[in-house]
C-alpha cells in the first residue's frame, strides 16, 4: 500500500487543492481523526493526499513531516481509530451485569452497527483488513495485534462466564475468544450487504448456545 516516490518529492508537487493550513504545532487527534474518516469512507487506494490535506486543513509538507508518507498517514490513523474502538469494547464487555449479558450484549451492537451504516463503510478495521495488500507486512502486524487485543478480551469475558457456570468450563477460552473475533468481524461484513437486524441477532443467539 505504499506509493511510489520520496515523500518529500512528492510534497514538491502540485499543492494546488491543499489549503494553507495551520500553524505546525496542530492537534494530532484532531488530525487523526479527520484523516480516519477519509481513509474509512474512500478505502486506502482511493484515497489522495490531497482529499487528506482538505480534511485535516494541513500543507503536504506537515502530514509528510509527521507522518513520512500516505502509508504513515494510514497506520497512524488506524492505530487512533483502534485505541477508541478496543476502549468503547473492553467498556462495554465490563459492563456491571452478569458476563453473559455483557458479551451478548457487545455481539448485539456489532450487528446493530452493521446494519445501520450505510453503503461499504463498515467497520474501518474491516476495511482496512479487507483491501490490505498482500505484501504490506506492517500493516498486517497492525491489524493482527489489534485483533490479538480484540481477542484478548473476549476471551477475558469467556473466563468470566466460566467462573459464574454460565458458559462450559472445558471449553478453550483463546479458541473461543478467536471464534467470537471472527463472529465480530462477520457481522460488520455480511451488514454491509444485507441490513437484516433481525438475521445479524439470529446469528448472536447461535453464538452465544455454543458457549453454554
Amino acid at each position: 500500500m505504499k506509493q511510489p516516490g520520496s515523500p518529500h518529492q512528492s510534497a514538491k508537487k502540485a499543492g494546488a487543492g491543499c489549503p494553507r493550513g495551520r500553524p505546525r504545532e496542530f492537534d494530532t487527534n484532531t488530525v487523526l481523526a479527520s484523516a480516519s474518516q477519509v481513509f474509512w469512507n474512500h478505502g486506502y487506494h482511493a484515497t489522495s493526499i490531497d482529499d487528506l490535506c482538505k480534511a485535516t486543513g494541513l500543507l503536504r509538507g506537515s502530514l509528510y513531516g509527521v507522518f513520512g508518507d500516505k502509508h504513515g498517514i494510514m497506520l497512524a490513523a488506524l492505530d487512533h481509530y483502534a485505541e477508541g474502538s478496543v476502549a468503547r469494547l473492553a467498556e462495554r464487555l465490563n459492563a456491571p451485569v452478569p458476563a453473559e449479558e455483557s458479551l451478548r450484549n457487545a455481539l448485539l451492537h456489532y450487528a446493530r452497527v452493521a446494519c445501520a451504516l450505510t453503503g461499504e463503510r463498515s467497520c474501518f478495521i474491516t476495511n482496512t483488513t479487507l483491501e490490505m495488500q498482500p505484501g504490506d507486512e506492517e500493516l498486517r502486524a497492525r491489524v493482527a495485534a489489534i485483533q490479538r487485543r480484540m481477542a484478548t478480551l473476549l476471551a477475558a469475558s469467556v473466563i468470566r462466564g466460566q467462573a459464574s457456570g454460565a458458559f462450559n468450563a472445558t471449553l478453550d477460552e483463546k479458541a473461543v475468544g478467536d471464534f467470537l473475533l471472527c463472529i465480530m468481524q462477520g457481522l460488520r461484513v455480511m451488514g454491509r450487504v444485507a441490513h437484516q437486524e433481525d438475521a445479524l441477532i439470529k446469528i448472536v443467539d447461535v453464538a452465544m448456545r455454543a458457549l453454554v
